[in-house]
């Protein structure tokens, strides 16, 4: 048998820097923190429940594997300032979605300050920027008052109560593209 091989295939995916997060592709060394906050009840409590190393490492693939199929997917986030592994934050989209989701997950301990927002303003500029989307989504708890705070904060506007996935009874917000414009003056 003869073998040739040809150019090597690589997933392109960009790394986004806001004022406090470097939003990257992910790395061997994020699954250790990343399987920590999945095995926290608390950060898990709206997700669907806990898991470990082994169920970290399978969604972790699954996530880099969203950007060479969709063109877009979840960053690992870390603290511009200390590199320290923060969460995943970025777009979404499986078959039954509403539309391209833009989600976030932070450090439990890093929660109220305001990254998710940040996660997600720069997860909403890239969607409507650089995949030309004409409308975003994210599907959240109906219980979990931080993420819906961000949805309604961001601008989004709630559309419906719907089952997305595992997620039963989730609120659904969505916002267009002419109505990001108008909010960031882009």
């Amino acid at each position: 048998m003869t073998l040739t091989f040809g150019e090597p295939t690589s997933i392109a995916v960009p790394t986004v820097i806001t004022d406090r997060l470097v939003l990257r592709c992910w790395q061997p060394g994020d699954i250790d923190p990343y399987a920590a906050m999945n095995a926290d009840d608390e950060t898990m409590r709206f997700l669907n429940g806990t898991f470990g190393r082994e169920g970290t490492e399978r969604l972790v693939t699954h996530l880099i594997g969203m950007w060479a199929l969709r063109g877009h997917g979840m960053w690992a986030v870390e603290d511009k300032s200390t590199g320290e592994f923060l969460g995943r934050a970025g777009t979404y989209y499986a078959d039954g979605w509403p539309g391209i989701e833009v989600a976030v997950s932070i450090r439990r301990d890093r929660w109220r300050d305001g990254l998710g927002t940040e996660a997600i303003r720069a997860a909403l500029a890239f969607g409507f920027t650089v995949l030309g989307v004409d409308e975003l989504v994210t599907v959240t708890d109906q219980g979990n008052a931080g993420m819906n705070g961000i949805a309604r904060k961001l601008g989004m506007v709630f559309q419906a109560v719907a089952t997305v996935g595992p997620w039963k009874d989730n609120n659904v917000y969505a916002i267009t593209r002419s109505e990001w414009k108008t909010r960031t003056g882009s």
